[in-house]
């Protein structure tokens, strides 16, 4: 049976891939919290391990991104003709710079975090960084995902964002509450080097 052009798509596997991922981790996390709150702690120590493996599975998800991301620098920069050959399967529609890429909400997700005083619910820095990005986020940027969550496109890639900088890097705190966002002091110093890098509404 043939796949469906979205299902050869490479960049929409990774990101439905991401999104599992990330859905996995927050319900380990939660249900892992559980057992430590009812003193089952032999379950607890198990799921922190397991944590630990899926947390280096993600970074290498991570690695495979930016690989992916390069082919398709390659893609976009070379001839209509080569295009057309390449493209005929494994490369979705949406050309690189029609979307914001996640690297780009660094600067806005950090300094929302210190004017909310060092962090955040979710929904809540992700509606200020909203706020800040309107005059640089794309139309495609506010599609919903193909995974049928009907997730939109730039609060998930804010949320893959945050996820580089609490794991990859160490901009956001590891630690924090459930469901708060936490600038580290690595954070705070990166923002003060690197806050230009916001465009301005």
């Amino acid at each position: 049976m043939m796949n469906s052009p979205d299902q050869n798509d490479v960049s929409t596997a990774l990101g439905l891939l991401r999104d599992s991922l990330a859905e996995e981790e927050q319900r380990i996390h939660n249900e892992g919290a559980k057992a430590m709150q009812g003193g089952d702690y032999d379950t607890a120590t198990s799921v922190i391990e397991f944590a630990k493996r899926l947390l280096r599975f993600q970074q290498k998800v991570e690695g495979l991104v930016s690989e992916w991301d390069e082919l398709e620098d390659l893609r976009d920069d070379a001839s209509p003709e080569v295009q057309e050959i390449v493209s005929k399967r494994f490369f979705g529609k949406t050309k690189k710079g029609e979307i914001t890429p996640h690297t780009d909400y660094y600067p806005y997700i950090l300094r929302v975090l210190v004017e909310m005083g060092g962090g955040g619910k979710t929904k809540a820095v992700l509606d200020w960084v909203g706020e800040l990005m309107k005059g640089v986020l794309k139309p495609q940027d506010y599609e919903c995902l193909k995974s049928g969550k009907k997730q939109i496109r730039w609060r998930n890639s804010a949320q893959w964002a945050r996820n580089t900088m609490v794991n990859v890097d160490g901009r956001m705190k590891q630690d924090g509450p459930n469901g708060v966002w936490e600038i580290s002091d690595k954070g705070r110093k990166w923002l003060k080097e690197h806050g230009s890098a916001m465009r301005s509404q």
